[in-house]
C-alpha cells in the first residue's frame, strides 16, 4: 500500500497510530506516533485510517491469532482471518481496510510458518461471498512451492484453506 504525507495510519502489529512524516525508499515511511516519536515503518505494517471516529479506538489484538501445534499434536497450525479475531473496533473500517488488514495478517503468518519450516497449515477465512477466500488464494500464489486447496470440510466446512509447502520447490 502507498501512503501520502500527513496521512493518518495505525500500526498493524502493535497498538497505536501515527502520521506519515516522510516517504523513504524501499516501502518505508517515517511515522510520528501519538507520543511524538518518529519511527521508520514498512508499508506492510501500516493501515490507512479513513475516519477520525475510530482512529484512536483501534486496538490490535495479540499480533496474529495462531493456533500452533505442540510436538505431540497432529493438528496443523491455523490462523483465523475473521476480522473480529484480528482487531477490536473494526466496525468503522471500510471493507477495503478490513481486507487489507486480513491480508497483512495472512502474509505475516505465512512468513512465520515458512521460517519454522512448517509443511502444512490452515487459513480460516469463512464462507461469506468468497472475497476473502479469493484474496487468500491469490496471495498464496505469490509464494513458490506453496499449494492451496480446500481444507477438511468435516472440520472447517467450506470456510478454510489447507496450505502445503514443498521446500524442494522454494
Amino acid at each position: 500500500m502507498v501512503f501520502s504525507l500527513n496521512e493518518k495510519v495505525f500500526f498493524l502489529n502493535e497498538s497505536g497510530s501515527g502520521i506519515i512524516k516522510s516517504v523513504l525508499t524501499g516501502n518505508r515511511y517515517l511515522v510520528e506516533n501519538e507520543s511524538g516519536i518518529e519511527l521508520v515503518m514498512y508499508s506492510h505494517a501500516l493501515i490507512k485510517i479513513h475516519s477520525e471516529e475510530y482512529s484512536s479506538k483501534i486496538v490490535i489484538k495479540d499480533f496474529v491469532p495462531v493456533k500452533l501445534k505442540s510436538k505431540e499434536s497432529k493438528e496443523d497450525p491455523e490462523i483465523d482471518l475473521h476480522i473480529e479475531e484480528l482487531i477490536d473496533h473494526y466496525n468503522k473500517m471500510s471493507n477495503f481496510d478490513i481486507l487489507q488488514c486480513q491480508i497483512r495478517h495472512l502474509e505475516n503468518f505465512v512468513h512465520r510458518m515458512l521460517s519454522r519450516n512448517c509443511r502444512r497449515f490452515v487459513v480460516i477465512h469463512g464462507v461469506g461471498e468468497g472475497v476473502l477466500k479469493n484474496e487468500v488464494r491469490m496471495t498464496l500464489r505469490k509464494y513458490p512451492g506453496i499449494t492451496a486447496r480446500d481444507a477438511n470440510a468435516q472440520k472447517y466446512g467450506k470456510g478454510a484453506t489447507l496450505v502445503e509447502v514443498n521446500y524442494n520447490m522454494r
